[in-house]
């Protein structure tokens, strides 16, 4: 594709990094523009920009590349879960089939000798090329502006991977939580993409069910959730073509740095969660409160006997132990006490009023208990309100462990 998008010009350039830290609604209001600059467009470019600082930080750097509208960053694939789905894929050719704003293609693209990246709106494509030319691999990466199903049925390629984000919102931008509402619906496409692929990548946010997912892909030989800086992002199935159906599917945990390197790792299946019996008991020394990603992907009883924690509840999704588990995946706390949840008892281990406060199979709203309970949000004690195994409700007081 010709990258027909016009760059930014050495003033626009020098304007947004003057900005660049500004307030952007009142950068709007502004009346002096000396220039003549668009400042609605460059208003865009500073709100996108600031939103990428942390998530795309050389991408941030990079004063050259234009960025899609800030929504789509905000939305998008982070550096460091790019590179992560760049270290499962590999081979001679790469397609993906929703490329966007492109992050996810030019960190996968690194491991094929070719990559051709589709998107159906060409506006978005052409701004891919144009930031792919700026970031040195156009050489490498073919850009379509076209609808990549009707593309590949009419005119089928082979690749070794095929790699899939389906948008994750409706034509009212409402949040979906099923494959099906997604666009494209990949449970009606399979057949396409597996005549031209063995191997797909799918990404889908944390909001979608993992077990419906597989149910409806069908081919589905392993699944990653994916943690990052406490936040379960984004769930990963990767499909194989003619990978027996019923079979058990690995589901692994990995908690990633801001480089997309594991930092930890727990992996296993529905059957050996539902052959595990959890012991259940009261808080003792230390009080565990797994990732997120390791409760999205629903390892409530494997962490329990893999790290020989006692469960609190059934439903109560917090563990503890009489010793110290460094390398426990989640936050790890010192019980200072256990007391009934009226503010009386909590005012006596929380002096200054100030708290940070989770509910954990416990009724109520966090901004609702604060209110009854005089707590501030904030400060080095940590409560967690929660339902016991005799169905008591307790909040436990605890503080941070620092080794």
């Amino acid at each position: 594709m010709n990258a027909s998008i016009p760059e930014l010009t050495d003033g626009e350039r020098a304007f947004i990094r003057e900005h660049l830290h500004d307030d952007v609604p009142k950068l709007l209001l502004q009346k002096h523009n000396p220039a003549d600059l668009d400042l609605g467009k460059l208003a865009g470019q500073i709100t996108a920009r600031q939103k990428a600082r942390h998530k795309l930080p050389s991408w941030y750097a990079n004063d050259r590349l234009l960025f899609p509208p800030p929504l789509s960053v905000e939305q998008g694939s982070s550096e460091a879960t790019a590179r992560f789905k760049a270290s499962l894929v590999s081979g001679r050719k790469l397609i993906d089939i929703t490329g966007g704003m492109g992050v996810d293609c030019f960190y996968m693209s690194a491991h094929f000798e070719q990559t051709t990246y589709f998107d159906q709106l060409e506006t978005v494509a052409q701004a891919a090329a144009y930031n792919f030319a700026q970031l040195g691999v156009s050489n490498r990466i073919e850009v379509r502006g076209e609808e990549a199903i009707a593309t590949l049925d009419r005119q089928p390629e082979t690749a070794d991977w095929i790699y899939a984000d389906p948008a994750r919102r409706d034509e009212r931008q409402r949040k979906v939580a099923q494959l099906a509402d997604c666009t494209p619906d990949l449970t009606q496409v399979l057949p396409v993409l597996f005549r031209a692929s063995p191997n797909i990548l799918i990404k889908t946010a944390p909001l979608l069910d993992i077990d419906l997912a597989i149910a409806q892909l069908q081919s589905v030989r392993e699944v990653h959730v994916i943690g990052l800086e406490g936040e379960c992002k984004e769930v990963l199935y990767t499909l194989e073509r003619g990978y027996p159906r019923g079979q058990e599917v690995p589901i692994r945990v990995r908690l990633l740095n801001a480089e997309g390197t594991p930092l930890a790792l727990f992996d296993f299946t529905r059957g050996q969660e539902a052959a595990v019996t959890a012991q259940f008991g009261e808080p003792e020394t230390y009080l565990y409160e797994p990732h997120a990603a390791l409760l999205k992907a629903g390892a409530f009883k494997t962490i329990a006997t893999q790290y020989g924690l006692t469960k609190l509840a059934p439903h109560t999704h917090l563990y503890t132990s009489t010793r110290w588990i460094p390398d426990f995946p989640g936050r790890g706390f010192e019980v200072v006490a256990v007391c009934k949840p009226n503010a009386r008892e909590l005012a006596a281990f929380v002096p200054q009023g100030k708290a940070n406060l989770t509910l954990r199979n416990f009724p109520g709203k966090i901004d609702d208990l604060r209110k009854k309970w005089r707590l501030k949000e904030g400060g080095d004690v940590y409560l967690f309100a929660a339902e016991l195994s005799d169905t008591r409700k307790v909040v436990i007081v605890t503080r941070k462990v620092y080794l």
